[in-house]
């Protein structure tokens, strides 16, 4: 791209382009975006030029086109279509674990962070007992509803999972404006947001129900980025799983990674999928257990059960992997 971006932005610049260009985000919302991480309106007019995104008056001709196929299409696919077009997550396509399982003690919480308090979500077994720690790392839209029902049903499987709120530093996540969560995230320095990442993982091995015990992360999207990002600068995890986020910024690190890494990409999610071979590379120096999986058919953000991209036999095969691998790799 012509203009100087970190790795982590240009992430989400193509990610935001492609939702435009998958008629999964109207052009507005999508430059909003990108004007919001570059701060740049002839910044942010060249970036959508060089990816493709085409003028509003070509917007018009494809929303035609999307309203065509949306009358077509099942209810459910035009309500999910809709909700992501217009940057408000519908409701779950999935019961998930209700907030007020019997079974769980899981809530919103603070803890120290290196700029300030941090803020997040706890979910764990109820009782006494150690457990095996998770830490969650959410999209770029934040800390929403969604995040939290992951937390609950790796704490639903036995493990203490903390779902950290990275927009924490300003303020904590936006439930009115979720294009503003990803924008403060995009304009983030990385190495703060690891820095906060590092401070739930310390929070986490401190929790009496941890204790002794071992400790994994997993995130999705941009969080899949920040996996990739906390497994390679902590020894303390174990295990880690990124879905579908980009190995670029930490790459020649992953090779000295003390974590047993499963990493869960789509099959039309190109743009990330070609990192494979080199994230595979990375992997196979660190000695540490590792698999790759893609799975056919899925694309990016398979797993989000909010999304129009959700896939519902990925997303259950993917969590079912998921919790054999840190039963595996944090007993």
């Amino acid at each position: 791209m012509p203009v100087d971006l970190n790795p982590h932005q240009d992430y989400l610049i193509r990610e935001f382009a492609d939702e435009y260009l998958e008629a999964h985000m109207s052009r507005r919302d999508m430059l909003r975006r990108v004007l919001l991480i570059t701060g740049s309106i002839p910044a942010t007019a060249s970036l959508a030029f060089t990816l493709g995104c085409g003028t509003a008056k070509d917007e018009a001709t494809r929303a035609t086109a999307t309203a065509s196929a949306a009358a077509k299409a099942p209810a459910t696919a035009t309500t999910a279509a809709t909700a992501v077009a217009t940057g408000t997550p519908r409701a779950a396509a999935t019961p998930g674990v209700p907030a007020d399982d019997p079974a769980l003690e899981a809530g919103d919480i603070r803890f120290p962070g290196p700029a300030g308090e941090l803020r997040g979500y706890l979910a764990r077994p109820k009782g006494a007992g150690t457990f095996p720690a998770l830490l969650i790392i959410h999209e770029n839209r934040g800390l929403l509803d969604q995040v939290k029902d992951i937390a609950r049903r790796y704490a639903k499987e036995g493990f203490v999972a903390l779902a950290i709120d990275l927009v924490s530093r300003a303020g904590g996540t936006n439930l009115q404006d979720v294009a503003a969560n990803t924008g403060f995230l995009g304009r983030s320095n990385p190495d703060d947001l690891v820095a906060d990442c590092l401070a739930g993982v310390a929070h986490l091995k401190g929790l009496p129900a941890t204790q002794g015990r071992k400790l994994g992360v997993v995130g999705y999207c941009f969080g899949g980025g920040y996996t990739f990002e906390v497994a390679a600068a902590s020894k303390d995890v174990a295990a880690a799983i990124p879905y579908y986020g980009t190995a670029q910024r930490p790459l020649e690190a992953l090779a000295r990674t003390s974590a047993a890494v499963l990493v869960n990409y789509g099959e039309t999610d190109t743009r990330l999928t070609s990192q494979a071979p080199q994230v595979e590379e990375r992997l196979k120096q660190s000695g540490r257990p590792y698999r790759i999986k893609i799975y056919q058919g899925a694309g990016h953000a398979f797993f989000n059960d909010t999304g129009a991209s959700y896939n519902p036999e990925a997303a259950a095969d993917s969590f079912k992997e998921a919790l054999a691998w840190f039963r595996q790799h944090l007993a």
